[in-house]
């Protein structure tokens, strides 16, 4: 069976060899299996996000190697292998939505029928056909992360990177974004792989968290979150739920005395 991710023996260091260097990450195994919702959680300026540009090709390791769909990183990037959604949606204003969401489709030279059929198909996903004709300054901040959601996911990638998308979010729009996600995936069987700061959100939304120590950033542990699916407010109020919040943050309070 193929692998989603396959990051082994990956190292980062920025500024290397100078007086300011930086040792990011550290040793880095980790496999991503197809279908997987995996989030990456850890202190701040472990590294989460310079892991999750490593696999996205936006970085390039110092040591190790990344296979994203079988295939080095950077051929996956160049076969459109995933799509990405970072904290701040970054829509052109001056494009419908509509519009921002073909836009990868425009870059891909699709045709303008397929263009238009599959922003219809991606915001009727993300609940948010009414608003086709709408610009981004008329939409509320989570509305707007939904349209990059659905530009991310326009030319059908087999895997969703995402570096804190809800993190600009108020608590009830955030919540609500996470469910939605959590019902896009299941619609989809898209690969995701969600970098947050928050212990509930990994909980709700993943099938499993990594948690990564201070930088150099390491893999302390990886937990398993067996909650049922699919995941509602029932689920937040469960005891399950509360005993993989109390792992995840015992497991984080282990890093942070390192």
């Amino acid at each position: 069976m193929s692998t989603a991710v396959a990051i082994e023996g990956v190292a980062k260091i920025f500024n290397e060899g100078s007086s300011d260097q930086v040792d990011a990450l550290q040793g880095i195994d980790l496999h991503i299996e197809p279908g997987e919702f995996l989030s990456l959680i850890g202190p701040s300026g472990c590294g989460k996000s310079t892991l999750l540009r490593l696999i996205g090709d936006l970085l390039e390791p110092s040591g190790g190697k990344v296979t994203v769909a079988d295939k080095p990183a950077h051929q996956a990037r160049l076969d459109r292998e995933y799509g990405m959604v970072f904290q701040q949606a970054t829509l052109y204003e001056w494009r419908s939505v509509a519009k921002n969401v073909q836009l990868p489709l425009e870059v891909m030279g699709r045709s303008k029928t397929e263009r238009e059929d599959r922003a219809d198909a991606m915001l009727d996903l993300v609940g948010l056909s009414e608003f086709k004709s709408h610009y981004p300054w008329q939409l509320s901040g989570g509305m707007q992360q939904r349209v990059a959601i659905a530009r991310a996911l326009s030319f059908e990638p087999s895997i969703l990177l995402m570096d804190e998308p809800f993190g600009a979010l108020d608590e009830m729009t955030r919540e609500r974004m996470q469910a939605e996600v959590l019902d896009i995936w299941s619609q989809t069987g898209t690969t995701i792989v969600f970098v947050t700061h928050s212990i509930p959100e990994a909980v709700f939304i993943s099938t499993r968290v990594v948690v990564m120590s201070p930088r150099p950033g390491r893999i302390a542990d990886v937990i398993d979150i067996d909650l049922p699916q699919p995941r509602d407010e029932d689920t937040r109020e469960s005891d399950r739920f509360y005993e993989k919040l109390t792992e995840v943050r015992e497991a984080l309070r282990g890093v942070e005395g390192q």
